[in-house]
């Protein structure tokens, strides 16, 4: 279905703030999806600093997957 339940945009400007952040997002989703236990959690960057974290379907359940999408110029 490629349905994104739940999804924070994410903007840094350290390698600190980026851990805490991400980690941060990656665990709420995480236990959101042990609730139906049936979605996963999809960690994408898309610039800079610029973070997607989404609770979705397209990753299956306990697992976190990471993408890059930063567009070439």
């Amino acid at each position: 279905m490629n349905a994104a339940l739940a999804k924070k945009k994410i903007t840094v400007s350290t390698v600190d703030q980026a851990h805490r952040l991400l980690n941060a997002a990656v665990e709420e989703f995480q236990r959101e999806a042990a609730v139906d236990r049936l979605h996963g959690v999809l960690v994408t960057k898309t610039g800079p600093g610029q973070y997607i974290v989404e609770l979705t379907d397209q990753v299956p359940y306990g697992f976190t997957e990471e993408l890059v999408a930063i567009a070439a110029f």
